[in-house]
């Protein structure tokens, strides 16, 4: 029966709990869905309607992200800075690096400009992809940074960490602090939810200790009804508010990878959080492609609204596939440091 009740996990030191892999799950799949909305909305093809509700998912997308990010660094991050470099900086970057020419070779040689959303193909954004990290790979470069900064910061109190980087979060949400560049942005708002992984595991277990789809549900009518007043009211430029709903939907997206994780029907997204670095490396050339044959066809409306629906199924199963296949012929070194520059241990 879908419905059927597979047993806790009962490893609560363990590095990997299923509730968290789930969240990665989650995450993952809200952020393909993001992109094929991005490229339809490009083409013209997106109905309003689906726009905005991929709007309103930004407070759980990117910040649920990187808390589970951060719930599974914390390890790490306590050992040695050799091991920190090796294992969370080089290995980051290195992704990063190699991703990011593939992906402006990629654009720069099969996709027309009018298909791509965020100018992959620009050569100076290529060039200074160092220092202001491209539009759809920084998200790698952002756990390199982190890791840096939380390593960093690690002699100092929790509670400071968690209050000023949620002040500059709730500052940089309503619009009083911009860094000039978005990705710089996103990371100034984020910061706060990795840290927030890497110290407040136990409350989030907690958390997903305590789920119900009586509280799964709640949860999900809190945020509509938040995310709702904050609009019709104007609050959004409050500074607070937008974290506040970010950290609303955080809690929700919890319940729900917990609750799911809880259930035979749950095991595809347990399984697929742990295979989100492949799908996010990959999933946008696919998309890029499709869209060259589909963004001259002209859509019926029901079509519209599923589109984006049946691409992040579609782009999660060819991810994999490429994934599998790479692996296969031995390109293992785009998905792993090479032996030279991983960590050996002593």
């Amino acid at each position: 029966m879908l419905s059927r009740r597979v047993d806790a996990p009962t490893r609560h030191t363990a590095a990997r709990l299923d509730w968290v892999d789930a969240a990665k799950g989650l995450s993952i799949l809200l952020v393909v869905a993001h992109h094929a909305v991005w490229f339809l909305q490009r083409s013209g093809q997106a109905p309003a309607a689906v726009v905005t509700a991929n709007e309103a998912l930004a407070s759980l997308r990117m910040p649920l992200f990187f808390l589970a990010s951060g719930l599974l660094a914390a390890g790490p991050l306590s050992a040695p800075w050799r091991v920190v470099l090796h294992k969370r900086v080089a290995f980051f970057l290195y992704l990063y690096v190699i991703w990011t020419v593939i992906r402006f070779t990629f654009f720069a040689t099969v996709v027309p400009p009018e298909v791509d959303p965020d100018e992959s193909a620009d050569p100076l954004g290529l060039v200074l992809a160092l220092v202001l990290p491209g539009p759809s790979m920084w998200f790698l470069y952002a756990l390199a940074v982190f890791a840096v900064v939380t390593k960093l910061a690690r002699p100092l109190p929790v509670w400071l960490q968690l209050g000023v980087t949620g002040a500059l979060s709730a500052l940089v949400g309503a619009g009083m602090v911009d860094f000039g560049d978005t990705r710089w942005t996103y990371m100034s708002r984020f910061l706060f939810f990795f840290l927030l992984g890497c110290y407040a595991r136990e409350l989030a277990e907690r958390l997903a200790a305590a789920t119900s789809l009586l509280r799964v549900a709640a949860g999900g009518v809190a945020c509509v009804a938040a995310a709702g007043a904050a609009v019709a009211l104007g609050l959004r430029t409050v500074p607070g508010v937008a974290l506040a709903l970010q950290c609303l939907a955080v809690g929700s997206g919890l319940l729900l990878a917990a609750w799911v994780a809880r259930y035979r029907f749950g095991r595809p997204l347990v399984v697929l959080g742990t295979l989100t670095l492949p799908i996010y490396l990959i999933h946008m050339m696919w998309l890029a492609a499709i869209m060259i044959g589909v963004r001259h066809v002209e859509l019926p409306p029901a079509a519209a609204y599923a589109l984006p629906v049946v691409l992040v199924p579609v782009l999660t199963a060819l991810s994999l596939l490429t994934h599998r296949a790479l692996v296969a012929v031995g390109a293992t070194w785009l998905f792993a440091l090479p032996p030279r520059l991983a960590h050996r241990a002593s």
